[in-house]
């Protein structure tokens, strides 16, 4: 993963701390990594967490950069773009082609070259739910689309189901293989 510019996208969902986990994790193959989060996402958690631990700037609003076009250099920059944790919200927004934030703006700026890889992560009756399973069916139809989980296990209001958002482990190896099958 060395050079490789990782963008990771980060919405409000209760694992997010497992996001910082995996930021650790690119960073030490020696990626680049950016964020962008959404504002609730910055309520969770501060972005000064995620810029002292990849040494980069976070991006939180579309505002947020200098440069007058800089959600497109942003997404042309990536090599990548990981989504975790991925709410229903955000999956919702982008399944629908909604662009109401930066994150959501990113996304449906990706080149359809770039990888775009979703983790979610919810409570399971909202996995399970009718809207959100085929928003994630309609995600699956991007070219280079990767949906990885969720798992079943203890979800954060204690009971156990369908939702838990995969191991930042699991989700960093589908990131290595994507890598590998791009050298092909």
């Amino acid at each position: 993963m060395k050079n490789k510019k990782i963008l990771i996208g980060v919405s409000a969902g209760i694992s997010i701390y497992k996001t910082c986990l995996l930021a650790r994790l690119f960073m030490k193959q020696g990626a680049e990594v950016r964020v962008v989060m959404t504002e609730n996402a910055a309520k969770l958690i501060s972005p000064l967490v995620f810029r002292s631990l990849t040494r980069s700037p976070v991006y939180v609003s579309i505002f947020d950069s200098e440069e007058s076009l800089g959600h497109i250099n942003l997404a042309k920059w990536a090599d990548v773009f990981v989504l975790t944790p991925a709410t229903a919200n955000t999956i919702g927004k982008i399944a629908q082609g909604l662009a109401d934030n930066l994150l959501t703006t990113l996304i449906l700026a990706l080149p359809e070259k770039t990888p775009l890889l979703i983790a979610p992560a919810m409570n399971d009756n909202m996995w399970k739910n009718v809207f959100v399973k085929e928003n994630a069916a309609r995600l699956k139809k991007r070219k280079n689309c990767y949906i990885v989980g969720p798992e079943t296990g203890v979800l954060a209001d204690g009971t156990e189901g369908e939702g838990r958002m995969t191991e930042v482990e699991e989700i960093f190896k589908v990131v290595k293989k994507i890598f590998k099958n791009d050298q092909k």
